[in-house]
Order: structure tokens, then sequence, then C-alpha cells
């Protein structure tokens, strides 16, 4: 008799239809997503881009808010753009030592930044050998693999960055430069 009135309610439950999804309210996910759909707009094509072109500022075009400013500065060399104390209007070339001095200060600086690469893949180096050498971990688990895999890679760092290094330490003396 139970088993028969438990196959009746399992039946009866069956054949009654949930509330449709439709009726229910939508969620605050989806009524974001029509939100943003909302303000999203109209894409900016090509086009719009060429035609923005034909004059104005973007923050005052032409054809919506007024004409280009017709005042102008006056031409470079014109009887009213010279001044007192203008001596030549030409910037006169840097010396051969302002040259040097310039090829010196830039090769000091990628100096100093492949010193810095040196050491912080020694110490990445360093520190992924320390995490290997620790023997309370399992040392055959796929996390002893990884750090293999990335020692080797910080080893090829390394070597790649101490190879650049000697390269600048090279062209240094070459040139001549402290």
């Amino acid at each position: 008799m139970r088993t028969l009135f438990a196959v009746a309610v399992v039946a009866s439950l069956a054949g009654v239809p949930s509330p449709a999804r439709a009726d229910a309210p939508p969620s605050l996910g989806e009524i974001a997503a029509r939100e943003k759909n909302k303000k999203r707009g109209k894409p900016i094509t090509e086009d719009d881009l060429r035609n923005r072109r034909s004059g104005g500022t973007v923050s005052q075009p032409n054809g919506a808010g007024g004409s280009a400013t017709t005042t102008a500065s006056p031409a470079p060399g014109a009887p009213g753009d010279k001044k007192e104390g203008d001596k030549a209007a030409t910037p006169k070339p840097p010396t051969e030592d302002e040259v040097f001095q310039e090829a010196q200060k830039a090769w000091q600086e990628k100096l100093t930044a492949a010193q810095s690469d040196v050491t912080n893949w020694t110490g990445e180096v360093a520190r992924i050998q320390a995490a290997l050498n620790d023997n309370t971990g399992p040392m055959y688990g796929a996390g002893r693999a990884a750090r293999v895999d990335s020692l080797e890679n910080a080893k090829r760092q390394l070597a790649a960055a101490q190879t650049t290094l000697e390269t600048l330490q090279e062209e240094g003396r070459r040139n001549r430069y402290r």
C-alpha cells in the first residue's frame, strides 16, 4: 500500500507543470546586461573618424558648435614675431662631447637595467633551487616537476641576462664609457 501511495505521489508531481521561467522576475544579471546594452550606443566606424577631420576641435567641431577660430598667430619670421633678446632662430647642433655624454648616459641606464635583471634572475634561481632542495614534500609529484621546469626556465633567463650584461660591458669598453 505504501509503495502504491509513493508511486501515485511521484506520478502526480511529475504531471504538475513547474512555474515557467517567463513568469519569474528577471535576475539582477539580466537587468544589468540590458542596461549595459542600452548604454552602448552606436559603434564608431572609420567613416565617422574620417568625417571628424573636416575641421574644428573635438570639443567644438565645425558642424555642431560654431565655426573654427579665424585668428591665428603670426608666421615665424613675420615682422611682429621678433623679440629683443632673440639672437638665433635655429638651435645650434650638439657638440661631440654632448653627444658622447648622452650616449654614455643611455648606456649606463641600459647597464643598470641589465645588472638588475641578472640580480633578479639569480635570486629567482636560488629561490626555486631552495624549494627543490626541500625534501619534506613529495619527490615525484607534479609540483616538483613544475618546479624543475621553472628552474630550467629561470636558468635560461639568467643566462640571457648575463649575456646581455657582458655585451653591454664590452660595448662600454669599446666606446670608453665609464
